[in-house]
C-alpha cells in the first residue's frame, strides 16, 4: 500500500482532510472559506483543478493522525492536533492567526496568508471608510432621508491627518493610497521602521502622539497579549474632539465599552467597524443601533480561494522541501 501523509484543513465551520501520497505528483490544498455553499464549492473546485486527484474528507473523520502533515485553518478546535506526530507545518487560511496560535504544538511552524488580492480589498475598505466621514457622507444620508439639499462644508482638500496603528503589508499599501489621496499619513509600529514613505511613530510615546494628532484613526494590529485592551477610555481620550475611529483588525483590540462611551461623549465623531467583540455581534449590543456607527460584518479583507490557493500551494512546497516557509509566525510576537 502507498505511503501516505494528510493535510487537515479547518475553516470557521468545517475541516477538512486530504491525503498526500508519497511519489504521485506535487498537490495542494486549500481550506474551503465559510460563508455559502456557493463558496465553499468554490474553494474545493480550485483546490480540485490545482491538485488531481485529491480526496477530501471532513473533519473530525480524518483517518490515522500521524499521517497529517499540514494543518490549513483559520481557527483551531478541541484536540485538532492531537496524536499528529508527523505535523511539518500549520498554515493559516486567512491575514490573522490569534483563532489558533493558542494551541499551536511546539516547535511546529506556522505561516500567515499573506494575499495581495486580500491586502488591496482591505485597503480598499478602509480608504472607503475614511472617505465617508471625510467627505461628511452621513450628513448626506441624514439629509437624504429628509429631502434635503444642501451643501455641507467640507475639509477634504486640507492635508487631514491619519493615523495607521499597524504597519504591515496591509498597513503600508492602505497609508499608501491615503497618502495618495492628499491625506498626511502616520504608520505607528512597536520599533522604528521605513514606511515607504509614511511617517513613522513608534513606542509608547509615539502612540500617544499619534493619537492626538490624529483625525481619523486606523486600525490594523494583530491581536497579541500586547495588543488585547489597547484602546481603552484612556487612549481614547488622547484623539482629537469629533475623531473617527476605522477598526479593520480585531475586536478585542478595543475596549468596546469605552468606546461606546467615547461616540456617546462625542469625543469619537463615528466609528466604521469591520470587527466587533464578539463575532458575531450579539443582537442587542448598542452598537447595532448606534446613530454614529456604521458595521460591516468581518468582510474587509476575505480570502480569494484563487490567488490564496497559490500561496497555500507555495508553502506546501517549501515545509516539504525543507525551506523555510513565507510569511512565518513569529510565536513570541503573536503574529
Amino acid at each position: 500500500m502507498t505511503a501516505s501523509a494528510a493535510l487537515v484543513l479547518r475553516s470557521s465551520g468545517a475541516i477538512m482532510v486530504a491525503e498526500w501520497h508519497r511519489g504521485m505528483p506535487q498537490r495542494m490544498v486549500l481550506v474551503c472559506k465559510t460563508g455559502g455553499a456557493g463558496d465553499d464549492e468554490q474553494w474545493k473546485s480550485e483546490v480540485r483543478r490545482l491538485v488531481p486527484g485529491l480526496e477530501i474528507r471532513d473533519w473530525p473523520d480524518i483517518g490515522d493522525p500521524s499521517e497529517v502533515e499540514f494543518v490549513l485553518l483559520f481557527a483551531s478546535a478541541p484536540g485538532l492536533f492531537d496524536g499528529m506526530t508527523g505535523l511539518r507545518a500549520v498554515l493559516s487560511a486567512g491575514a490573522g492567526v490569534d483563532g489558533f496560535l493558542g494551541d499551536l504544538p511546539e516547535g511546529v511552524p506556522a505561516a500567515r496568508l499573506v494575499d495581495p488580492w486580500m491586502q488591496t480589498a482591505m485597503a480598499a475598505w478602509v480608504v472607503q471608510a475614511v472617505l465617508h466621514f471625510a467627505r461628511n457622507m452621513p450628513a448626506y444620508a441624514a439629509q437624504q432621508a429628509r429631502g434635503v439639499w444642501r451643501e455641507q462644508f467640507e475639509e477634504y482638500f486640507e492635508p487631514r491627518r491619519v493615523g495607521i496603528l499597524g504597519c504591515g503589508e496591509i498597513g503600508r499599501r492602505t497609508g499608501g493610497l491615503l497618502a495618495d489621496l492628499g491625506f498626511r499619513v502616520t504608520g505607528w509600529t512597536r520599533t522604528p521602521r521605513d514606511l515607504g514613505g509614511l511617517e513613522n511613530s513608534h513606542g509608547e510615546d509615539g502612540l500617544d502622539d499619534l493619537l492626538s494628532g490624529s483625525e481619523f484613526l486606523v486600525c490594523l494590529l494583530p491581536l497579541t497579549a500586547e495588543t488585547e485592551g489597547l484602546l481603552d477610555a484612556a487612549r481614547l481620550a488622547r484623539l482629537p474632539e469629533g475623531a473617527f475611529f476605522v477598526n479593520a483588525s480585531r475586536g478585542r483590540v478595543t475596549v468596546q465599552r469605552d468606546l461606546v462611551a467615547a461616540l456617546d461623549s462625542g469625543r469619537l465623531g463615528g466609528a466604521w467597524l469591520d470587527v466587533t467583540d464578539p463575532e458575531p455581534l450579539p443582537p442587542g449590543d448598542p452598537l447595532w443601533r448606534h446613530p454614529k456607527v456604521w458595521i460591516t460584518p468581518h468582510v474587509a479583507g476575505v480570502t480569494n480561494p484563487v490567488t490564496g490557493a497559490a500561496l497555500v500551494a507555495e508553502n506546501i512546497r517549501r515545509a516539504r522541501a525543507g525551506e523555510p516557509l513565507t510569511h512565518p509566525v513569529d510565536v513570541t510576537r503573536g503574529y
